[in-house]
């Protein structure tokens, strides 16, 4: 059974059962959003989109999304979620790495397809989701004469088939393309099923971008493939969230932990009712203790928090009664994942000792888009080297300690300094750069840069941050400069950055 035949079997079995919500605008029961995937995978079809070709997709939370997402499913596409807060040139580099047959976009985002169409002539047949206006047609348009009849695939679909694509940052500066099939796509979800005992009787409030795996695998697979509902939330509004859980009376939700720390600086916190809620789950960062402590206090809510990747979906989950008593941790492995923690010899530390995490499992994905080299170099010894670095207590709950690629978290965003070093060696003015994680309260972690300039050359932290504003997305773009004259070093040349991170403490 694909993933596609879950919206089918829905419709089949229930079909005026809720769906999906989109704010006060439109709503759907399962019958009518399996008509929608129908003629969206009809148009797919038509578009000259076969069995493991590409459809790139740039939106904002909508249900067209899903559609397409579920449309690809049933037909054997492969979808590419991506991240609409990318810079243009990073935007272009994925396009032509996955090289789609159509892409599909926010009117919001149709500067940012001019230009990319400007600098490379390859750009696929385009649709515009939304607008009053634009040069391409758009798609509610150029699905609607499409039949809502049950597509029959050229090909049969299986759980080993990929089913999406989606782009983490390289530890080189290139994004990697993670690829993901419809059978990591069930067990993703059932080990969250399990592990939260999500039934059909759940209500999520998306509001976190569908184009991360936080939010695609937490906040909507697992809910409906468990046969519940959701609520899309096109832009995050912490006032706007707060009333919305209120009156659609919503019991999970899906965040980073800046956006869970908002809703209690808001106006209707204290008078919000939150009686209805099941429990709020939290991913992308270590969730503060006192915002933990705020919420069970306040208004009786637990925080169900784990561990995951864009390649394995969740891989750990802190139960509800271990909030506090385990704060810091992630949890322990879910039901269908096996997790080690080893040496550099790829040998089994000892409880309570450090060593990078490794996992194997039905969710773990098939591999890197166009990477072999990466991808063997990740997959050694058949277990999946996460380069996350953690430690097992003696009651089996794991923490993580750090990073082994340096990788910096902000907001649940993932940035590795190297893609910010390259576009700031790029400038003329630069010897060389090395960018950090430095704390932040509200972020967990913003980027910070340190800087050696060419002899004789001159560049002020405004200058610099002008220069590559429109290189790199807002979110990866330096929050601190610091010029220096040298750089510590080790023996072997390389740059101290654990020194520079003390530096800004």
């Amino acid at each position: 059974m694909n993933v596609g035949e879950w919206i089918f079997k829905r419709a089949a079995i229930y079909p005026e059962g809720p769906f999906l919500k989109e704010e006060e605008a439109r709503s759907f029961r399962n019958r009518e959003f399996n008509e929608r995937v129908n003629r969206m995978a009809h148009a797919l079809t038509a578009w000259g989109v076969g069995k493991g070709e590409r459809v790139a997709v740039l939106m904002a939370n909508a249900s067209e999304f899903l559609e397409i997402f579920f449309a690809c499913a049933k037909t054997g596409a492969i979808m590419v979620p991506v991240n609409f807060r990318l810079a243009v040139p990073e935007l272009a580099y994925i396009f032509r790495d996955c090289a789609p047959r159509v892409l599909v976009y926010s009117a919001d985002f149709s500067s940012k397809v001019a230009e990319v169409k400007a600098s490379w002539p390859g750009m696929p047949r385009c649709f515009r989701h939304g607008g009053a206006a634009g040069d391409d047609p758009l798609l509610v348009e150029a699905v609607a004469p499409f039949p809502v009849a049950e597509p029959l695939p050229r090909e049969e679909v299986t759980l080993a088939d990929p089913l999406f694509i989606m782009y983490t940052s390289g530890t080189t500066g290139d994004p990697k393309g993670a690829v993901l099939t419809h059978g990591n796509v069930l067990f993703g979800s059932i080990n969250t099923v399990i592990g939260c005992g999500i039934n059909r009787s759940y209500k999520s409030l998306v509001v976190a971008p569908l184009f991360h795996i936080g939010a695609l695998g937490a906040s909507a697979l697992p809910i409906l493939y468990a046969g519940g509902s959701l609520v899309l939330k096109g832009f995050f509004n912490a006032a706007e969230v707060t009333g919305l859980i209120c009156r659609e009376k919503i019991n999970y939700m899906f965040a980073v932990p800046v956006m869970f720390q908002l809703l209690t600086r808001t106006e209707e916190w204290e008078k919000a009712d939150f009686s209805h809620i099941h429990f709020f789950i939290a991913g992308g960062a270590s969730m503060p203790l006192p915002v933990i402590r705020k919420y069970q206090e306040e208004k009786g809510i637990f925080f169900a928090q784990g561990y995951g990747m864009t390649e394995t979906f969740r891989l750990t989950s802190l139960d509800l009664e271990d909030s506090i008593r385990k704060a810091g941790s992630v949890g322990k492995e879910v039901f269908h994942v096996l997790l080690g923690i080893v040496d550099e010899q790829d040998r089994d530390v000892k409880p309570g000792e450090a060593g990078e995490i490794i996992v194997k499992g039905p969710n773990i994905f098939a591999g890197y888009w166009n990477k072999p080299a990466e991808t063997k170099e990740a997959m050694r010894g058949g277990w999946f080297h996460t380069g996350d670095m953690g430690r097992r207590d003696e009651e089996g709950f794991i923490y993580i300690v750090g990073r082994k690629v340096e990788m910096i978290i902000s907001s649940g965003e993932n940035i590795y300094p190297a893609e910010v070093e390259r576009v700031i060696h790029a400038l003329p003015e630069v010897r060389e750069a090395a960018v950090v994680g430095m704390p932040d309260r509200k972020k967990g972690e913003v980027v910070a840069a340190f800087v050696l300039l060419k002899d004789g050359a001159q560049l002020t932290e405004e200058a610099l941050l002008a220069a590559i504003r429109d290189r790199i997305a807002h979110f990866k773009l330096p929050k601190k400069i610091v010029f220096v004259e040298n750089f510590p070093r080790n023996s072997a040349g390389k740059i101290l950055k654990k020194e520079l991170k003390e530096r800004l403490s």
